[in-house]
């Protein structure tokens, strides 16, 4: 899919070329739609390499290293409890060894509910932080698309060819680091 979308792209701009072409010949078509002045921008490279989203990044990673610390101990626990279990398992009436194996397998099921919630925690946090800087980034493009006379801004990867004269991608890169140096990754509710 994502081979197919420059050439949907190209084909889509084509099109659009051939109708401006046709409405070009009557003055009123004409009228109505400005000349393009197009700027692109390497989006995903903004995401990877802003100051801000860096700082997530390393937030998460922090956090996502105290969860698992905290997973490999419920884990160490549960080895401990299942070796006990088992060197138990001789001493216990069949009931008891039932019982016991009913709480072992809550145990274990507890700490995979552990494990998702912490994961989904780190997911969110990650969503609301990388939201805020795409919504500086927005506030960005669209400023500096009025002082500059962009009514077009497309992400570079989604564009066969373009000249570099047109990517603002450092000055946007430049001026989101400057706007929005750091974003603090919020506490998941306890």
């Amino acid at each position: 899919m994502s081979r197919q979308r420059p050439l949907l792209i190209l084909t889509i701009a084509i099109i659009t070329l051939g109708v401006l072409l046709a409405r070009g010949s009557d003055p009123v078509h004409a009228q109505q739609l400005p000349p393009t002045v197009a700027a692109v921008i390497d989006y995903q490279r903004i995401l990877r390499d802003a100051a801000a989203a860096r700082s997530i990044r390393n937030q998460i990673e922090s956090r996502r290293k105290a969860y698992q610390g905290e997973i490999s101990k419920e884990e160490q626990r549960l080895h401990e409890a299942d070796k006990e279990f088992a060197r138990q398992r001789s001493l216990l009436t069949p009931e008891a060894f039932a019982e016991k194996r009913q709480a072992f397998e809550e145990d274990v099921s507890e700490v995979q509910r552990l494990v998702q919630q912490r994961r989904r925690e780190l997911d969110r946090a990650a969503e609301v932080a990388l939201n805020e800087v795409k919504t500086a980034l927005i506030e960005i493009v669209t400023d500096l698309a009025e002082e500059r006379g962009f009514n077009l801004v497309l992400p570079s990867s989604e564009v066969l060819f373009f000249a570099r004269v047109i990517d603002v991608t450092e000055e946007v890169l430049a001026k989101l680091d400057a706007m929005l140096p750091n974003v603090v990754v919020a506490q998941a509710a306890e």
